[in-house]
């Protein structure tokens, strides 16, 4: 294998430092070559338990209400300098190295630019005029305005508190007694921060060098509260004033969570400043709370060492490592298939499929399980195939190739997915539509509720079978908790 690795390089191990150490102390041990997809939540902030962090939610509202002055200052004149001024510290430059966010691929991101700024700024202000004095009007905005999602709120936070976490830093890594190297960061308020942070050389260049920024756990979570429109659907279930204010059209949008629905909250939300006031009061009574680390519902955590065991504890090795034909490329998929079969149904993998209560993990968490496996097993046996994946919480294809003809995707589903059948059928139209020769695998993680879903697809895979038509290789894979295994991945 050529290139960075997209299997995760911890922190921990890369500086010889024990996760449990880091657990600790209460810091959250990062990828160093792939973003973790949790956030820094500022209205977490006055529960820290960490001291750098006790005066943090005063500066980050302290910062706001400054922009929230200025905007109104401007009086809506956007040549003016308030105006001017406001908008140049709605743009928030990414903070490198803090490791967290939507880069599948990598720890870069791209910030908040000119025109996403002056979109707030505008918006800002229509909310000001209403008669909104309160600074977390810019995180509520969060729950319809386009694009503003938690990347934007974590570059708000790393800009606004970035004393605060180089204060958290500079304590850690003494504690850690870990070499430093000095970075000047300058932030939106176009401040210059010095501080001594390691240095992320799975990240850094000979012209670049990127730092690594530690982050305690517990301001951490896969969505801001300011995002939730779960966390407010609840608070408003138990609000009576809330829901008579609330007309039928709008009541609805709640469980949505779509771009239509973003426009019709954010007209009523600028309707009247009673709208926008009731919105206000709900996120502050949200119960925001950090990602359960140890539940790890979504599998952000428990995927970065699966590969590692599985290669350590139960190698494999390819019957064919010389890949001349189409067909030993499918030998080879058909092995990791065979062998993710073994260790989910043989050998406790499945508990991983779960959280320690027993609840299901999203998809992802699967999807993820099985392209480290992949991948750890191709890189250790000398096989130059690359597993193209999208890690996020998308759909999933894994693409093992050799040129344009040799092409085996493999694609993982829970047998909870209400569209199973579609995933399946989408597959078969690509066969349809092909022009290069390839073969496709589909995956089924049997975690219960397949009910009726598998019969339809077999119904399906009989009918392409006598009409002579190419299909996928359909695995199912018994996933169900088990009463006991005679060794375990745990």
């Amino acid at each position: 294998m050529t290139g960075t690795s997209p299997l995760p390089q911890l922190f921990s191990a890369e500086f010889g430092v024990a996760p449990a150490v880091l657990a600790r102390l209460g810091v959250f041990d990062p990828s160093l070559n792939l973003d973790t997809k949790l956030f820094p939540d500022p209205l977490l902030l006055d529960d820290s338990e960490h001291p750098e962090f006790s005066s943090a939610k005063a500066t980050f509202e302290n910062y706001f209400d400054l922009v929230r002055i200025m905007i109104a200052g401007s009086r809506g004149d956007t040549t003016s300098k308030p105006w001017r001024e406001a908008k140049a510290r709605l743009q928030f430059p990414e903070i490198k190295g803090t490791c967290l966010g939507y880069g599948s691929e990598s720890i870069s991101g791209s910030g908040v630019g000119p025109k996403t700024a002056a979109r707030l700024t505008k918006t800002a202000y229509d909310i000001i005029s209403l008669g909104i004095d309160d600074p977390d009007l810019f995180m509520a905005m969060g729950l319809f305005e386009d694009d503003f999602g938690p990347d934007l709120i974590g570059d708000m936070f790393t800009n606004v508190c970035l004393s605060h976490i180089l204060d958290f830093n500079a304590r850690i890594l003494a504690q850690l007694n870990l070499p430093t190297s000095e970075f000047v960061i300058t932030t939106s308020d176009r401040t210059r921060h010095r501080a001594g942070l390691v240095r992320n050389h799975l990240a850094s260049t000979n012209k670049v060098d990127v730092p690594v920024i530690l982050m305690p756990l517990d301001i951490l979570r896969d969505l801001p509260v300011a995002l939730d429109w779960t966390g407010v659907h609840e608070v408003a279930a138990q609000n009576a004033a809330f829901r008579q204010s609330l007309n039928d059209e709008i009541s609805h949008l709640w469980s949505k969570r779509t771009l239509e629905s973003k426009k019709k909250l954010k007209q009523w939300a600028l309707s009247r400043p009673t709208a926008f006031g009731d919105l206000l009061d709900l996120v502050h009574g949200m119960d925001g709370k950090p990602y359960d680390f140890a539940g790890d519902r979504l599998g952000e955590l428990v995927w970065r060492s699966i590969a590692d065991r599985a290669k350590s504890d139960f190698p494999l090795k390819f019957s064919s490592a010389n890949i001349a034909q189409p067909s030993d490329v499918s030998k080879i998929v058909d092995q990791i298939i065979e062998q993710f079969i073994f260790l989910i149904e043989k050998r406790d993998l499945w508990k991983d499929l779960y959280t320690p209560d027993g609840k299901v993990r999203l998809e992802a968490a699967a999807q993820r399980m099985f392209f480290g496996i992949a991948y750890a097993y191709c890189k250790a046996n000398g096989v130059d195939l690359t597993p193209e994946a999208d890690t996020g919480r998308g759909p999933v294809d894994f693409k093992f190739s050799v040129g344009f003809k040799s092409r085996v995707i493999v694609e993982a589903k829970l047998s909870t997915n209400t569209r199973l059948v579609h995933g399946y059928e989408k597959q078969l139209e690509q066969y349809d539509e092909a022009e290069e020769a390839f073969e496709s695998r589909y995956l089924i993680l049997n975690v219960g509720k397949i009910g009726r879903k598998l019969k339809s697809l077999r119904r399906v895979e009989e009918e392409r079978r006598k009409a002579g038509k190419p299909l996928p290789v359909v695995h199912v894979v018994d996933g169900t908790p088990k009463a006991s295994a005679s060794k375990s991945m745990i």
